[in-house]
């Protein structure tokens, strides 16, 4: 099990003075009471407790904390066995917390000595803690005095505080971390993955006959029926009837066709030229031509032709993302309907600062971080590639363009999003690194709030280096393994800037 175990202070020092992780407070106990703070991988331990001397009864403030979610244990039984080097064997339970997140055992010591503490959490979940060196004494005389010690300015931030608000921690970790370049990006359509359907000709789309249009959000394959159009009887500046225009350029398939068969034939049998052969299937190849230009996006079918409709078709598969149809209203010739996207591939944009162009080669990674706090999105080999580094820098904004395909399967991405990306660039080297979030900017100067105890936190300024994504490499001001504030740093910078201290929620 991973512990972290910081240093003891007396209680009253606990409000005014700060604590300095040390190995010696590791192994020992604070000499008359005092405090003590531990992480494993499941909960966090703050333990109060006043001198123990044999013979006394001792009430323990134990505060206990879930990590999963940074909220008080609220429900179990808190077990604890306390064991000396001479063999002395001392148990307490509390079957209950008295309040949410702390437990109140009592203990009373026969034996003088060190003693080793091991807690068990039964409750929701359960964990097991370890606390070394809890010293008992034979007399009050026994315990000598302390001297306080000059530190940091300490923040007293109380459990219930923590408790009653979004908080969180993290212990700073030393980590592969890859240099970056951040720029604002967008994501877009990729090319040819997206289509205008336009009104090939002024004319309406009757409500009768388009009961079941598709809607927006709407997943359609190529060559789909998206609505049924009537041409007008004359489109505007005397521009030939498209109905016209679209059965004369069928027949006109249909015969050519025709012609090109019998001239096949003909020219099999040496009763035509080769000439003549040649003109036939220019002819077809033509009128072939004109047929599938006007049936791009509008072509007739046995149910339309009864009335004279056309039947619009999607070019592509895809989503509907853009509709402007309105049953029965007449539309010009032109006008867009329906903007279809293929949104399985999409393409992420940044526009990076001419100014990186030095550090920049192909890049294979990056990270994105939308607007509206979205959950960060990673680019990488296994779900995307690099399309391209632009070779031209835009006069106006001074960037260039470096464009990512995405494949996109569970559309979770969607086109018009928009944020800041980090692209990876050099190679990873190992750095201490914390979490960005846990960074407090001050007039362009970064700092991190320490907790060096379970109520006590410090401000520490703080050197950047890299970042990688939401990691953000720290060259000075933190030690690993020290706990940094990722969630409520500014609650606690508030409680900094209070001139009381607050008051407790519980005994001590």
């Amino acid at each position: 099990m991973k512990v972290m175990h910081f240093a003891i202070c007396t209680i009253t020092a606990l409000a005014l003075l700060g604590c300095t992780r040390t190995d010696e407070a590791r192994n020992s106990g604070a000499q008359g009471g005092g405090s003590i703070t531990l992480w494993t991988d499941k909960s966090e331990l703050f333990m109060e407790y006043p001198p123990l001397i044999v013979g006394e009864e001792k009430r323990f403030a134990v505060h206990l904390t879930w990590l999963s979610d940074f909220k008080p244990v609220r429900e179990g039984t808190l077990s604890l066995l306390f064991t000396s080097a001479g063999r002395s064997t001392v148990t307490a339970t509390a079957k209950e917390p008295t309040s949410p997140g702390i437990f109140r055992p009592t203990v009373t010591f026969g034996q003088p000595g060190i003693y080793r503490l091991m807690m068990i959490i039964d409750g929701g979940s359960t964990d097991t803690l370890y606390v070394e060196g809890l010293r008992v004494f034979s007399a009050l005389e026994e315990i000598p005095s302390e001297e306080a010690s000059q530190g940091e300015q300490v923040i007293t931030f109380l459990k219930e505080q923590q408790w009653n608000t979004d908080f969180r921690t993290q212990a700073a970790e030393v980590m592969r971390l890859t240099g970056t370049i951040r720029a604002a990006c967008e994501i877009v359509p990729k090319l040819n993955n997206e289509a205008i359907v336009p009104a090939p000709f002024t004319g309406t789309i009757p409500s009768e006959e388009n009961r079941n249009l598709p809607t927006i959000g709407q997943y359609v394959r190529r060559d789909d029926p998206l609505a049924l159009m009537l041409p007008s009887a004359e489109t505007p500046g005397g521009v030939e009837n498209f109905a016209s225009r679209f059965i004369e350029a069928q027949s006109d398939r249909d015969l050519t066709a025709k012609e090109f068969e019998r001239a096949k034939k003909l020219y099999a049998a040496g009763l035509i030229s080769e000439k003549e052969y040649q003109e036939a299937d220019a002819e077809f190849k033509g009128a072939e031509a004109t047929y599938q230009t006007l049936r791009k996006f509008a072509g007739s079918n046995d149910e339309s032709q009864s009335f004279g409709g056309f039947t619009l078709r999607t070019p592509l598969s895809g989503t509907i993302v853009e509709m402007n149809v309105v049953p029965g209203k007449q539309v010009n010739a032109g006008e867009p309907l329906f903007r279809i996207i293929d949104t399985g591939s999409l393409w992420m944009r940044a526009n990076v600062a001419s100014t990186e162009i030095g550090r920049l080669s192909r890049p294979r990674q990056a990270w994105i971080q939308f607007a509206g706090g979205i959950e960060q999105f990673e680019v990488s080999e296994e779900n995307g590639k690099l399309v391209t580094v632009g070779a031209a820098i835009d006069p106006e904004t001074r960037t260039f363009p470096v464009i990512f395909e995405i494949r996109n399967p569970d559309g979770r991405l969607r086109v018009g999003m928009f944020g800041e990306v980090s692209i990876a660039v050099g190679d990873e080297k190992r750095a201490l690194v914390v979490s960005e979030s846990a960074l407090v900017e001050e007039e362009g100067r970064y700092s991190v709030y320490v907790q060096v105890e379970g109520e006590a936190f410090v401000k520490r300024d703080v050197t950047l280096g890299e970042r990688n994504g939401t990691d953000v490499g720290i060259l000075s001001g933190l030690a690993e393994g020290e706990r940094v504030v990722t969630v409520g740093a500014y609650q606690v910078r508030l409680a900094s800037l209070s001139s009381q201290l607050p008051a407790h929620g519980h005994e001590h």
